[in-house]
């Protein structure tokens, strides 16, 4: 029985250690997308009424074939410093599991090295705050592997 009950806890350990064994950190993602957003500068979008256009491809002054494990790029709306000040559950963390900055997803396509695009209004539940935009680019595992920097305030 002592057999079995310590087979039991290995295994549970084994589990959690390989559930969390990802951990991608900031520092260690590419950023071999480049981004940017059309707005008007100095304007302060209004939330269920101004739109953005934010344009991604892939980040040419890299070797051909760096995105090879690339399957999918998903955007989101990021809390800027100014605004993640004072606020907890806003905090940029290295780790991305742990990070609370990109809590607004904009959207999720299939990877393509050209240039896309996408017109997105700004949701009513989307707080004044100033932002930028992130493109995550993930691998077939739904693991981030690749992203950019733009700032914008909404």
């Amino acid at each position: 029985m002592a057999a079995l009950e310590g087979f039991l806890v290995a295994s549970l350990l084994l589990s959690c250690l390989a559930s969390t064994s990802y951990g991608a950190t900031f520092s260690s993602l590419q950023k071999t997308i480049v981004v940017s957003a059309s707005h008007q500068q100095g304007k302060v979008l209004k939330a269920g009424e101004d739109e953005i256009t934010v344009t991604w491809s892939y980040n040419n002054s890299f070797p051909a074939g760096t995105d090879s494990a690339y399957k999918t790029v998903k955007l989101k709306l990021c809390y800027a410093p100014v605004s993640q000040q004072d606020r907890a559950w806003r905090k940029t963390e290295d780790d991305l599991e742990k990070d609370k900055t990109c809590q607004h997803n904009i959207v999720s396509r299939p990877y393509s090295p050209s240039k896309s695009n996408i017109t997105w209004t700004v949701k009513r539940d989307v707080p004044t705050a100033t932002y930028f935009v992130r493109a995550y680019a993930y691998n077939s595992a739904d693991e981030e592997v690749a992203i950019p920097v733009l700032c914008l305030r909404v």
